[in-house]
């Protein structure tokens, strides 16, 4: 008898083995499959054996959150974990608003979420509301509210009458477009009892006693979130005929980015005219969290286990709490350049248009950082900074095995490198390797021979105007000596203004690159030196200014380019944090800042400025 073969899945395969099978047997021998009515009953077989593998196969794939397709299946595995996926986030923004006093009795005037805005983007009209209540007092006939946070969305309610099968939910919120942040859970004990109590949203059980008045959202398998409440054992659970609001905001996420010219809809108490400035746009509005990212993100949540003591730990707590994190980076003090033992530094790449505001670090640091980290240790946020490369290039091709022209070809080379960086690139805790760059276009076009490039880092400082400015610059990686310069600026030198720019000179007369040199303020008209601002280690790629006065920028720059060409061994540029030895026998390297964000120099030329193109490369044609 032929030996079974039962790991073949192809239907061919499967098939074949059917069919060698019954060769083997003594009843079919010297019998034709291939023109038999018996090749359909295999045909039949052989289908039904492989639709049976593929479902066992997709099965068991939805077993687990690494390979499942299906959202309810990558949903319900992170409820096993813990983790809840984001809804849709709205918009948010910050205005200021003058109400004039026309109809208004007395001296005060309140505005709250009854109160609402639109602003047209693309001539589709967006809903904003005001976000907490705010009382003004009446000033020049005016009353003026400032900081006033405005939130994208419709105000939407439903109400449910809790029976004996829903005391502890789920209650299902019908609407699919719901930013479950805005949730409000208002609790009535009766129809003859119209006493209300606010009930509050909680993601762990971590000190929830059998009475604390809480809820847990969740996301269903039709994709709609539902409200859970507890079991009188974790959590209270809900009384026969408690009466249950649940309000929140229908948001369009995303869309609502960028509004930032709001006009008053309806009154203000009474009032039906207001002046609306904008301090901060629209910003901070996000779909719904992709299958993807709750892939990603889930296993991390739960490796977490509601603590805050590893890196790892931080980073997804504040990505699971801060919905205007798109990505975050943590380090220990001892980590630090300068080493500060006892504490946890943070930085947060904002979501695209968003901002990381005061409130926002305060929130993190009191909600979802502190009741879960160590004793005794102390957080402080670091802001990003960003490291832009710039690059001139020159690429070889064989004219004969290309149609495009030189210029073509140039130009589809710098689409890849912009591409390269938009994908890999802008956001936190990523390392550029000038070989991948170089690989990258070469295999764009099978006429490419060759590629160089020369790299230029850059660092952009907003400085004050009329004001003494001091500060350490890092360029991630080794410099060469004397290739500093920056665009051009006025400053003021003794009593004087003069326009010039920043260049390096070498304290050591045969350029060490493992020594220190000079930043001295040029003057253009002279091209001489003629005041010292700073210094530069250029091992490590430091740069220090010292009392730079600048009274204006040059051209259309409204900050300080500083520019400066990496050493040709200490090309690939890291923004992961490490530390060397203080005391070695070799040079001190580079200590790269994980709170620097490496993007493409997208400079546009500025001859009056200094400035040259971020990105030029050179076709060549090359006979070989």
């Amino acid at each position: 008898m032929a030996e079974l073969i039962v790991t073949e899945l192809d239907f061919q395969d499967i098939k074949t083995s059917l069919k060698n099978y019954l060769a083997s047997q003594s009843e079919f021998t010297d019998y034709d499959f291939t023109g038999s009515a018996l090749n359909t009953l295999l045909d039949v077989l052989a289908y039904n054996t492989h639709y049976n593998a593929v479902l066992a196969n997709m099965q068991a794939n939805e077993m687990f959150i690494d390979t499942a397709i299906k959202r309810t299946s990558v949903v319900s595995l992170a409820k096993m974990l813990g983790y809840t996926p984001r809804s849709r986030t709205s918009a948010k923004a910050k205005v200021n608003i003058d109400v004039p006093k026309v109809n208004t009795v007395g001296s005060q005037l309140s505005i709250d979420s009854t109160v609402k805005f639109t602003a047209t983007i693309n001539g589709t009209v967006y809903t904003f509301n005001v976000n907490e209540e705010q009382t003004a007092t009446v000033s020049g006939g005016v009353f003026s509210f400032t900081d006033v946070e405005l939130i994208e969305g419709v105000g939407l309610s439903n109400v449910f009458t809790i029976t004996a099968d829903l005391t502890q939910g789920p209650l299902l919120i019908p609407v699919e477009t719901l930013d479950t942040t805005t949730l409000e859970v208002v609790v009535q004990n009766s129809v003859g009892d119209v006493t209300t109590t606010t009930w509050n949203k909680t993601s762990t059980i971590t000190d929830i006693t059998s009475t604390s008045k809480v809820f847990w959202v969740e996301e269903n398998l039709d994709g709609k979130y539902q409200i859970m409440f507890g079991d009188d054992v974790v959590g209270k659970a809900l009384t026969v005929g408690n009466i249950v609001t649940v309000s929140y905001y229908a948001s369009k996420g995303e869309a609502a980015n960028g509004a930032q010219t709001f006009s008053l809809s309806g009154t203000v108490n009474g009032e039906t005219t207001a002046t609306v400035t904008t301090t901060t746009p629209a910003a901070g509005g996000q779909e719904k969290e992709t299958i993807d990212s709750v892939r990603f993100n889930a296993p991390k949540y739960n490796a977490a286990r509601n603590r805050a003591v590893t890196s790892e730990d931080y980073r997804s707590l504040i990505k699971a709490n801060l919905s205007k994190a798109r990505e975050v980076a943590v380090w220990g003090g001892e980590e630090n350049d300068p080493p500060a033992y006892g504490k946890v530094f943070i930085s947060i790449h904002p979501t695209t248009g968003a901002v990381i505001t005061d409130a926002d670090k305060e929130y993190v640091l009191e909600t979802v950082v502190r009741p879960r980290s160590v004793m005794s240790i102390q957080h402080e946020f670091v802001d990003p900074e960003y490291l832009y490369l710039g690059f001139e290039g020159i690429v070889n091709y064989n004219n004969k095995l290309t149609s495009l022209t030189s210029p073509q070809l140039a130009a589809a080379v710098e689409t890849e490198i912009n591409t390269y960086f938009t994908n890999d690139f802008g956001t936190l805790d990523k390392t550029f390797f000038l070989y991948r760059l170089t690989e990258r276009v070469k295999d764009l076009d099978t006429s490419i021979i060759s590629s160089v490039f020369k790299m230029r880092l850059q660092k952009r400082l907003a400085i004050t105007l009329n004001s003494a400015y001091s500060a350490t610059v890092n360029m991630l990686t080794a410099i060469d000596p004397e290739t500093i310069y920056s665009s051009t600026f006025t400053a003021k030198i003794g009593n004087k203004n003069y326009l010039g720019n920043i260049r390096d000179y070498s304290d050591d007369a045969l350029q060490n690159d493992n020594g220190t040199g000079t930043l001295k303020f040029v003057n253009s008209a002279t091209n001489l030196p003629i005041a010292t601002v700073g210094t530069v280690n250029y091992n490590t790629g430091i740069i220090s200014l010292t009392n730079l006065l600048i009274q204006s920028y040059a051209g259309n720059a409204t900050r300080l380019h500083l520019h400066a060409t990496p050493q040709a061994l200490y090309q690939n540029i890291s923004s992961s944090l490490t530390r060397t030895s203080d005391v070695s026998e070799f040079a001190v390297e580079a200590r790269p800042a994980k709170n620097t964000i490496i993007v493409l120099d997208d400079s546009e030329v500025d001859t009056n400025a200094g400035i040259s193109t971020g990105l030029a490369i050179t076709a060549l044609p090359f006979s070989e």
